[in-house]
């Protein structure tokens, strides 16, 4: 057993490595099965370590884009909330020239997740009137 194998950074590696390559993880159907895939160099955790670094307290791995690999251009770590924002089915929304999921701007305009869902996908809001008018308001 490596003397680093207590790690967080290992354990890290260990369970990306897991989520791609093995049927019987919990994940692999989310990872491995619809081709998420790793770079060679890091099968070896050593390669892994030098590419990302260690991880920080309170994060975890993450991929930048979702829909490509695990690679020292498209891994991060990120804070759960980073991780939450990233995933495949977030809306993002751009106004005033900046991008954030809805629920990033629900909080910054004190509005629910999922009024700012429902303003936009059933009621055919623009992004402007989603974001900019205020409770109770009806078009």
């Amino acid at each position: 057993m490596r003397k680093d194998s207590h790690k967080p950074t290992y354990t890290s590696w260990r369970n990306m490595k897991n989520r791609c390559d093995y049927s019987c993880s919990g994940n692999y159907a989310r990872y491995g099965a619809v081709g998420v895939t790793y770079v060679s160099d890091w099968k070896s955790y050593d390669k892994f370590l030098e590419d990302v670094g260690e991880r920080p307290e309170k994060m975890t791995l993450d991929r930048i884009d979702s829909s490509k690999g695990y690679s020292k251009e498209n891994c991060r770590w990120a804070t759960p909330s980073q991780q939450q924002s990233n995933r495949k089915n977030c809306m993002h929304l751009t106004y005033n020239g900046v991008t954030q999921t809805a629920a990033e701007w629900s909080r910054s305009i004190g509005l629910t997740k999922a009024a700012v869902w429902q303003r936009i996908v059933k009621y055919g809001w623009t992004v402007e009137q989603a974001l900019t008018l205020p409770k109770g308001t009806r078009l």
